[in-house]
């Protein structure tokens, strides 16, 4: 199975879309504003610009001057007006697409357009290069990126179809090692049932085969073995569920106990059946953590939250004061 293909098949539509834009369909590139329940405000015209813009860098269609300089220009402005709209905070690839298709048009009055820019955003501030310098990170042919940068590329840009089958390509290659880590990153990209399986359990077994002295393992285990608790509550295994809850205590305790917290909530919330029981698992660990002051304050919600299904009144009076005390 070659990638390459679906390569071709991306810059033919980045083409298209170059077309469409030229023919005069402007405003469906544009920004636009989209109110989101997660997110906010987002432009709803992000992906399709940039698959233009993509489309341009890559020479995806032949424009003459000055009408590809006109686009380039039209998009910059465009897209700053994105990044000084959206709720999310960011610089994103358009914006890094666009600022490399301008150096070749930039002159000094163009210095505002950049501080602009610039100032887009807080993190445009920190982040935004205006010196150019973004050549290496955009390849001007498609075939240098790899499968992986293809597989984000396709998926910021909305291209739902591509992710799947390049995300078929990387998990035909093989999932051992660290690749089940990347797959579990384009297992949320594909939101395929069988891929999620796949990955929260290859993560798990990775994980906990490997050698647990290596900090990124210990990193990996504890991740893992959140994300299996948390799958196995999701399709009709909370009793398994437990089982790793208990059998993992010590993992998921580690860092700054949130996971554990998590993950009993989770089990309690999937089969009201094992409240008692997970209750009396965590209780001991819950109380040791307030007589010591170690329940960390991004555990509060979570811990609440066990104590309260628990019928637990004390602990739950008792995280609210530590609550009111944090604020």
């Amino acid at each position: 199975m070659d990638y390459k293909e679906t390569f071709t098949e991306m810059l033919e539509e980045f083409g298209t879309e170059i077309g469409r834009y030229r023919s005069g369909e402007k405003a469906q590139y544009f920004y636009k504003c989209k109110h989101t329940e997660n997110y906010g405000d987002v432009d709803e015209n992000y992906g399709r610009r940039g698959r233009v813009l993509y489309g341009l860098r890559l020479g995806a269609a032949q424009i003459d001057e000055p009408e590809r300089e006109q686009m380039v220009r039209e998009l910059f402005v465009q897209e700053i007006i994105a990044r000084e709209k959206s709720s999310f905070q960011g610089i994103g690839a358009n914006l890094e697409l666009i600022a490399l298709l301008m150096e070749q048009y930039r002159k000094p009055e163009d210095e505002a357009l950049y501080q602009r820019a610039k100032n887009a955003n807080y993190d445009c501030y920190c982040g935004f290069m205006t010196d150019g310098s973004y050549a290496d990170q955009y390849p001007a042919d498609i075939f240098e990126y790899s499968l992986e940068e293809g597989i984000s590329i396709a998926n910021d840009l909305g291209m739902k179809d591509k992710v799947l089958r390049l995300v078929d390509v990387f998990k035909a290659e093989g999932l051992d090692g660290e690749r089940i880590f990347r797959f579990k990153y384009f297992a949320e990209m594909t939101g395929r049932p069988e891929d999620r399986e796949i990955a929260v359990k290859g993560c798990y077994k990775h994980a906990f085969d490997g050698d647990a002295s290596d900090m990124k393992i210990k990193m990996h285990r504890l991740t893992a073995a959140k994300g299996l608790i948390k799958w196995l509550c999701e399709n009709g295994g909370a009793n398994e569920a437990f089982g790793l809850l208990k059998k993992h205590t010590d993992v998921l305790r580690s860092a700054n106990g949130k996971a554990f917290f998590e993950a009993a909530q989770d089990i309690m919330t999937a089969d009201n059946g094992l409240i008692r029981d997970v209750w009396g698992h965590i209780s001991m660990y819950l109380a040791k953590d307030i007589t010591d002051g170690k329940l960390y304050p991004v555990c509060l919600v979570e811990a609440k939250n066990c104590a309260e299904m628990a019928g637990a009144k004390l602990t739950v009076r008792q995280i609210d004061k530590m609550h009111k005390k944090d604020n």
